[in-house]
């Protein structure tokens, strides 16, 4: 016996749609994984390099032009062997705090301070990379730490001429962020500070 054309019909229409139920039902029991945030790219900034003596007594090293890099020399910090000066990095919201210290026979414990800072502040003390540089001639003698993108302070940096003065600079964000966000602000600030160290001049004695 044969079902007339209309009943034929619907149980194709039915299946359809239980076949449809089915599929929906399946979908939403399907678990959902959330993509990560995205980040901007953010490529070096270009500049050109100005000399500026603050310090005293009349050392001068290159800091990035004013549109890059901006200067805070606040006199009424300073005490009798420690001048403090703060380079502030606009564009990456980020601040490098620089102490300059007179040396009269206190440069072991500077440099055993400094040390102890990078590896109390570095949240990865077994990553912490320690890159020196020596110049001779101009008796610069200095050591650029990396702690890693995730520490509070990624970049720290200790330079001297062992006899007269040193200088020490720690690297501060306005607000955290993701290491692979900020590494090439990284990169690109950590040349910024070895140009500061390589172009330190201060007066023969």
């Amino acid at each position: 016996m044969e079902y007339p054309v209309y009943k034929r019909l619907s149980r194709i229409v039915l299946c359809v749609l239980l076949a449809g139920m089915a599929a929906g039902i399946h979908s939403c029991r399907q678990k959902y994984t959330p993509l990560p945030d995205g980040y901007f790219r953010i490529d070096p900034y270009p500049c050109s390099y100005e000399r500026t003596d603050l310090l005293q007594p009349s050392i001068s090293f290159e800091i990035p032009e004013g549109t890059v890099a901006s200067v805070n020399n606040d006199s009424s910090r300073h005490g009798d062997d420690v001048q403090w000066l703060d380079i502030r990095f606009p564009r990456y919201r980020a601040t490098l705090y620089c102490s300059y210290h007179t040396l009269r026979g206190n440069l072991d414990r500077l440099l055993s301070e400094s040390k102890d800072l990078v590896y109390r502040q570095s949240i990865r003390p077994d990553v912490v990379q320690a890159n020196s540089y020596e110049d001779d001639e101009q008796r610069i003698y200095a050591t650029l730490y990396d702690l890693s993108a995730e520490s509070a302070t990624p970049l720290q940096f200790v330079v001297t001429d062992s006899a007269r003065y040193l200088m020490r600079g720690s690297l501060y964000f306005d607000e955290p962020g993701k290491s692979d966000s900020i590494a090439p602000v990284i990169d690109d600030l950590s040349n910024h500070i070895a140009h500061l160290i390589e172009s330190i001049e201060i007066p023969a004695r």
